[in-house]
């Protein structure tokens, strides 16, 4: 495993377990799981992807991004 996914999966797992044992709440998790996100987007900028992974990705991506931008919209901001 690379600092990138090696960095990621242990912030995931630190914010998991901080919501398990009820450290923190609902809107926190929420907040950090977006900052893990981000931190993706950063770590994924910076690698070579393959073309062939790049397009079994793109699906996804489109479905998560335009799911938010819908929830958004119902929520009037």
């Amino acid at each position: 495993m690379n600092g990138g996914s090696a960095m990621l999966k242990e912030e995931l797992s630190k914010l998991e377990q901080k919501r398990k044992t009820g450290e923190i709440g609902t809107a926190e998790f929420y907040q950090g799981l977006l900052k893990i996100v981000s931190l993706l987007a950063q770590e994924l900028g910076k690698e070579n992807i393959e073309e062939k992974e790049i397009k079994r990705q793109i699906p996804l991506l489109l479905t998560f991004l335009k799911s938010q931008i819908k929830n958004m919209e119902d929520r009037n901001f």
